[in-house]
C-alpha cells in the first residue's frame, strides 16, 4: 500500500466523477449520499436538489467525502474531511464550473453545495496485490496481552493483604540484635 501525497489525491479527485458524500443526520446517524461532483480550487463542488442533504449540512457540516478508482496498474481511494456549506454566490458557482456539472440522477439540482477540505489522504494499491484470505470470527472478549515485564493479573484476584501491627505503647522500642550477623 503506498500513501500518497495531497497533489496525487487532488489529481485523482480532478479525473473521477462520482463519489460519496457521508453526513450526519439530525438524529446524529451517519448518512451516505452518491453525488456528482467538481474539483475546483482546493474545494469540492456538488449540485443538489432542495433534499436531505441541504438539511443535514445546515445542522451539522462538518462531512467526509470519499472517491475511488482503478487503472489497469493501480485501484485507488481518497478521502476528504471538511466542511459543507450551500453556495449562495453567483460568482462562486460561475466561477468554479459546477453549471456545467452534469447529474447521473434525473432530479434536478438547483443548489450547489462547497465543501472545503480540512484532510485529503489517499491510498493506492498494485492492482495484480489484491487478496481474498478466509474471515474469521472476531473474539469480543479478546484482550490486549500485557507487556513481556508485566505478569497478567486476572479481575476480580485480590492482593496479599500487607500485615499491620498495632503501634507499641511500651517505652522500649525494638532494636534488631545487632549481634546476629557478626
Amino acid at each position: 500500500m503506498e500513501h500518497l501525497t495531497a497533489s496525487v489525491c487532488w489529481a485523482y479527485l480532478q479525473e473521477a466523477q462520482l463519489g460519496r458524500l457521508a453526513v450526519i443526520n439530525a438524529d446524529g446517524a451517519p448518512d451516505v449520499f452518491p453525488v456528482n461532483y467538481l474539483a475546483y480550487e482546493g474545494s469540492l463542488f456538488i449540485r443538489t436538489a432542495r433534499d436531505p442533504k441541504l438539511l443535514h449540512i445546515a445542522q451539522h457540516p462538518l462531512v467526509a467525502f470519499e472517491v475511488d478508482g482503478a487503472t489497469e496498474d493501480v485501484f485507488w481511494s481518497v478521502v476528504i474531511r471538511g466542511r459543507a456549506d450551500r453556495v449562495t454566490r453567483d460568482d462562486e458557482i460561475r466561477d468554479s464550473g459546477v453549471r456545467g456539472l452534469a447529474s447521473w440522477s434525473p432530479t434536478a439540482k438547483f443548489f450547489v453545495i462547497k465543501i472545503v477540505a480540512h484532510t485529503v489522504t489517499g491510498r493506492r494499491f498494485p492492482a495484480r496485490a489484491a487478496r481474498s484470505d478466509p474471515p474469521v470470527a472476531f473474539e469480543a472478549d479478546a484482550v490486549p496481552a500485557p507487556p513481556p515485564d508485566q505478569a497478567p493479573q486476572v479481575r476480580g484476584e485480590r492482593p496479599e493483604p500487607i500485615a499491620h501491627f498495632a503501634p507499641r505503647t511500651d517505652a522500649n522500642p525494638v532494636v534488631p540484635d545487632q549481634g546476629a550477623d557478626r
